[in-house]
């Protein structure tokens, strides 16, 4: 029997014992599982994974308690059954893997993972169930999600209904890259179709007049602030207003204010569930956010295709709010009707979640919504950095509900910020998760009864809600308007004082001031302090400071000193906040850089060797003399410091570019890396897409559109425009990741030239991919002339290493091994180039050569080259780097080299063999007719389109049709209304006896009429 708990999303019934040879089993330890509620988003899965995992950690009571249990794959099944059981009709739970929606496997310990499952595949009402598991090997984790996938797949071929995976809880933003081209402020918000080209018109005015003024002045750098320009009868601007008088719109560019062209402008345009982003790559941060309820209309350039743009409100300090345009250039025309579209659907799914027609109701103002925002925004944050963001969020909360969640977090005694911010996040998913239930949606109605009132519980809940809003709106609205008075005031404070030392003819200086400064009036960040006895809420305006004038009159001297003395702390405040903000910039680097290396390294080296190192990096000469390349490869081979590894690649670079010169024909363009991140690259789709896909695992890179992603992003897409050959293709993404774990993005992309460049791997990445297949055939003739029995049993069974080894020299073995193995690799790299690559490929397949042998099939087979081997241990993989530094295939590399073109020449030259010109011929009617037959299918469906055009404007007519008889069923209900209200009320006015004879007259004309179809009837 099964056990008597089972999870939602499982079957508890008694199964056949599934046929051994095809089941897997893992060995993993069951944390424990947890219901969802259906609006629960992405960001907030690892903080339930995590909760989850604390639980269980604790010996919490929860839903099911931590256990040591064997994970049975057994297609279409994945039973769960316990550590010390051998009877696997006796299980925890089992379901099907094809229900499973999603996995998590980027939590705070890469041990632990988790899946997501429907309790009722078939009804989309049913909650949603989190599975958490723990591996004892981080490395087995890949494998068995991929299993489990392989499973899934496995029962969806056999099942005619196709997986549903349109679940609006884990909806991914589209990403575009875009040019930020300027904003116009509008007087209406509708857009005219001329709107877009009106702006980049008065753009390209502004930019005509910038650089004029700039010549005239001698000026070499822009303006700092962009210069406003008003189209009208503004005399302060005639110079730039336009001659004609024409009519404008009403929506017409009116104060135009275009970007610096000088900056980088590209942005990543992200169109989110209920808002759009627009993300800087280069201060890795949103610039600009805007909800779609502000967004009025988007509209197309007409003559700039490639321009679009968006009328949305914008709210001003002092005044009405306003109607702003922004304006973007896209890559393509193709691009910008993508972009359309998608924000159309996005629109149209907004509307569809806040309407009452949808299961999920989900509007701006839910509280799950808000949890989603702080999640995302705190999503690959260290916890110190976290924890403000966190605070900043229960700020907006009520009195009581901050202090509930205080005390219930502080009784459970957090050790850490991180086990502390879970804690929070946990209190804050229940709090939530609460307010949603009782939650009205914007433009919802409450809840009415039976007799038509309002219940009154809903009520003052909603009531309560939107009083929480209204607070939290007026004290942030209260805050910014403080912070808006307070610095006012001190640069009126810090004006005023200039202009009273300007008229007195005193000298302003930080140095004039210290000659009459106090023990109380110290230099700013200076470590003496204020005395004891002083109070510091006493006002440096105060009458009581002991000046030598009269009471409540001071002479100018006093208030010369006053005044010294606020810009004095003026000052200190300025002083300090530069020196927190510096602090909190080296915190953070400090996190990243530890963040970036979290990775266990392979060979390490001693202290001489670092030493060595260290002396090295820090000789003058490095970068202009030749060193002795043998006690540089002694060097490597000893170790390289995981700490300086970046260093150390840029010198060997240095080193080799010394010794080597390309020709100039083969150099990359000298274009520098920050004018290729002003550009726009046609290749964004691609590299967007792939973002996710790099080291997905690795913290650096797993938060989405993070520090480490648009990094990534600014490297390929700079490599792409410098490269237009290669472009982007992917392996690239892997190899450039690496490299931004152990440098900066200049340093990155200058070794990418390098490796790309200089050691030539860019040929493998070309669209012919010709070095590639000379790569894989110079492996194949390593393996038949060094592994014969391995190279004879692999053709048995047809696999070439095209399955197995393309990406492991297409990414440099970094997508599939350990962080440290390849970082090793990369090492040798620097200074034997990619005969390395091949090395360690021989190497690994040779050291499994025994297991491959004993593989039998073709699955089997390709399944243990691409899963079993890169779980290496550590001392294999220390193993495999001391093989491959002992070995020397240069000669035999360059013979097979020579020997693939030869082949190539030899089969290029042969006749063809008549059988094949037969076959030839066939291929060529064949074809033909498959052209003729996709030509009368394009026809057919240019018919079938032009008939669901007709359908659809028919389907529109009858809607306002409809609509149209709604309206006046609605009239004439409203018009027997009044009329039965004029009947009563006449009826009222009747005498009694009237109202007799009425009566009696309507029975007599019923009891007629009655008799008529009487006689009627046969």
């Amino acid at each position: 029997m099964a056990a008597a708990a089972t999870p939602p999303g499982t079957t508890a019934l008694c199964s056949p014992t599934p046929n051994q040879k095809a089941d897997k089993r893992f060995a993993l330890c069951y944390m424990g599982w947890s219901s969802l509620d259906r609006r629960t988003t992405l960001p907030m899965l690892p903080w339930l994974v995590a909760e989850i995992r604390r639980k269980s950690e604790k010996n919490e009571s929860g839903p099911a308690q931590a256990r040591e249990v064997q994970l049975y794959l057994s297609p279409p099944l994945i039973r769960c059954v316990p550590a010390n059981s051998s009877n696997l009709s006796v299980f925890i739970f089992e379901h099907k893997a094809q229900f499973i929606s999603r996995f998590i496997h980027n939590s705070h310990d890469l041990s632990y993972f988790a899946y997501l499952i429907r309790s009722q595949p078939d009804n989309p009402e049913s909650e949603m169930a989190c599975h958490v598991f723990k591996a004892c090997d981080p490395n087995q984790v890949p494998e068995v999600i991929s299993s489990i996938r392989q499973v899934s797949k496995a029962a969806l071929k056999e099942e005619s209904k196709p997986k549903q995976e349109s679940d609006e809880s884990f909806y991914n933003s589209q990403k575009f890259e875009v040019l930020y081209c300027g904003k116009v402020t509008v007087n209406h918000k509708k857009a005219p179709s001329t709107l877009i080209d009106d702006c980049i018109d008065k753009f390209r005015q502004h930019e005509i007049e910038r650089k004029r003024l700039r010549l005239l002045n001698g000026q070499r750098s822009s303006t700092e602030a962009p210069v406003e320009f008003i189209v009208g009868d503004n005399p302060l601007s005639s110079s730039l207003c336009e001659g004609s008088t024409r009519r404008r719109h009403a929506s017409a560019p009116n104060n135009v204010q275009p970007s610096d062209a000088d900056k980088n402008r590209t942005m990543l345009f992200q169109v989110g569930r209920f808002e759009v982003n627009l993300i800087s790559p280069d201060t890795k941060s949103v610039v600009l956010e805007k909800n779609f309820k502000d967004i009025s209309s988007c509209s197309q350039g007409v003559k700039q295709t490639d321009h679009f743009g968006f009328i949305c409100r914008d709210v001003v300090e002092s005044g009405p709010a306003q109607y702003v345009c922004y304006v973007f250039q896209c890559a393509s025309e193709s691009l910008v009707d993508e972009v359309m579209l998608t924000m159309k659907q996005a629109f149209t799914t907004a509307a569809a979640l806040q309407s009452s027609k949808n299961q999920i109701k989900l509007c701006e103002a839910c509280p799950m919504h808000d949890l989603h925002k702080l999640c995302e925004r705190i999503e690959g944050l260290y916890p110190p950095r976290a924890k403000l963001a966190i605070q900043k969020y229960l700020s907006q909360l009520s009195d009581n509900e901050q202090v509930n969640i205080f005390e219930r977090v502080q009784k459970m005694k957090p050790a850490s910020d991180h086990e502390e911010n879970e804690l929070v996040i946990l209190h804050l998913r229940q709090l939530c998760e609460t307010k949603q239930k009782s939650h009205v949606h914007i433009g919802e109605v409450p809840q009415q009864n039976a007799s038509g009132s309002t219940v009154t519980s809903d009520n003052s809940i909603a009531g309560r809600n939107k009083l929480d809003v209204l607070k939290n709106k007026a004290r942030s609205s209260l805050t910014s308007s403080l912070e808006n008075i307070f610095s006012r005031v001190c640069v009126c404070v810090v004006r005023l004082c200039l202009s009273l030392f300007f008229l007195s003819g005193k000298s302003l200086s930080i140095c004039c001031f210290s000659d009459h400064m106090d023990g109380r009036e110290l230099l700013p960040l200076s470590p003496r302090a204020l005395n004891q006895d002083q109070d510091p809420q006493v006002s440096p305006l105060s009458p009581e400071q002991g000046f030598g004038g009269e009471k409540g009159r001071r002479s100018p001297a006093d208030y010369r000193a006053l005044w010294k003395k606020a810009i004095h702390q003026q000052i200190l405040l300025i002083r300090m906040e530069k020196e927190n903000q510096r602090l909190e910039a080296s915190r953070d680097e400090l996190h990243i850089r530890k963040m970036k290396l979290d990775y266990q390294e392979v060979c390490p080296c001693s202290k001489e060797v670092q030493a060595l190192w260290d002396r090295k990096l820090s000789s003058p000469c490095r970068t202009k003399v030749q060193w002795d390349k043998e006690e540089i490869h002694s060097a490597v081979c000893q170790g390289v410091p995981k700490s300086r590894r970046g260093e150390v690649w840029l010198l060997l670079s240095q080193q080799y570019r010394l010794r080597h010169r390309l020709p100039q024909r083969q150099q990359p363009p000298e274009t520098p890396y920050q004018d290729l991140l002003k550009q726009l690259t046609a290749q964004q789709h691609a590299i967007l897409v792939d973002l996710g896909r790099t080291f997905p695992t690795h913290q650096y890179f797993s938060t989405q559109l993070g520090a480490g992603q648009l990094s990534l992003y600014n490297l390929l897409k700079a490599y792409s425009l410098l490269d237009t050959e290669v472009g982007y293709c992917q392996g690239i993404s892997f190899v450039a990741g690496l490299l931004l774990l152990h440098m900066s993005e200049e340093q990155a992309f200058d070794t990418l030239k390098f490796l790309m460049y200089d050691l030539s791997i860019r040929r493998q990445y070309r669209p012919d991919m010709i070095s590639l297949q000379i790569q894989m055939y110079q492996l194949s003739r390593l393996l038949h002339d060094y592994h014969r029995n391995l190279y004879t049993h692999l053709e048995e069974h047809e696999i070439c290493p095209s399955l197995y080894a393309a990406p492991w020299f297409l990414t440099l073995f970094a997508s599939q091994f350990p962080l440290g193995f390849v970082a090793r690799i990369f090492d040798l790299l620097f200074v034997q180039g990619t005969e390395v690559i091949f090395k360690v490929a021989l190497c690994l397949l040779s050291s499994h050569e025994g297991e491959i042998l004993e593989c039998d099939g073709f699955e089997s087979i390709v399944d243990y080259l691409k899963s079993t081997i890169p779980t290496l241990t550590h001392s294999q993989m220390e193993e495999m780097i001391t093989k491959a530094i002992e070995m020397d295939i240069s000669k035999q590399l360059h013979a097979y080299e020579v020997e693939y073109h030869v082949l190539q020449d030899e089969l290029s030259d042969a006749p063809p063999p008549s059988e094949d010109s037969d076959r030839l011929d066939k291929l060529e009617k064949a074809n033909s007719q498959l052209k003729k037959q996709n030509m009368d299918l394009l026809e057919k469906l240019q018919a079938a389109r032009l008939k669901i055009q007709t359908l659809e404007s028919s389907v529109e007519s009858f809607l306002s049709r409809e609509s149209k008889m709604k309206h006046l069923i609605r009239s004439l209900e409203q018009e027997k209304a009044s009329y039965q209200k004029t009947i009563e009320r006449m009826r009222s006015s009747l005498p009694s006896d009237a109202m007799a004879d009425v009566e009696m007259t309507q029975l007599k004309s019923s009891t007629n009429g009655k008799a008529k179809e009487t006689c009627k009837k046969p």
